[in-house]
């Protein structure tokens, strides 16, 4: 009989098969067998997907890649067929929207516009889609995006 670290794995690969790396998981940070990560970035991928140079790369990607590349978002907001996935620094807000466009109900939520929004006046000089990216990145520990 296989145990609960082996079912957990084939779990993990069958759901989340379309992110890059997602059958590297780190199992042997599960605690006690009882199926509960030892911390927090336990069920991460052994190696992150790296950034996209350009936030404007990330309209078309799947949801399931772009939580791949930036973790949860701070907020996120479901209506019908659409989401919208906001994540938040000091400086800005990051928002993505995402939907199946043309695609028949039950296709994959894609990306399909970002912008930012300072968060304050004296932000709004400055932030714009790439400039709020970076700091998304930065906050999340993530590896900046090079030009």
């Amino acid at each position: 009989m296989a145990g609960p670290a082996a079912i957990l794995r084939a779990f993990a690969c069958a759901a989340i098969a379309l992110a890059p790396g997602a059958c590297a998981l780190d199992l042997g940070a599960f605690a006690g067998g009882d199926g509960l990560p030892a911390s927090r970035n336990a069920m991460a991928p052994a190696t992150a997907p790296a950034p996209e140079r350009d936030v404007e790369r990330l309209v078309g990607v799947s949801r399931e890649r772009l939580l791949a590349a930036l973790g949860p978002s701070t907020f996120t907001r479901r209506d019908g067929p659409a989401e919208i996935w906001r994540y938040a620094t000091d400086d800005c807000f990051l928002t993505f929207f995402l939907h199946r466009g043309d695609q028949p109900r039950g296709a994959a939520l894609t990306v399909h516009h970002v912008e930012a929004n300072a968060r304050t006046r004296a932000a709004s000089a400055w932030v714009n889609p790439r400039s709020c990216y970076g700091q998304v990145l930065q906050q999340r520990g993530l590896p900046q995006a090079t030009s």
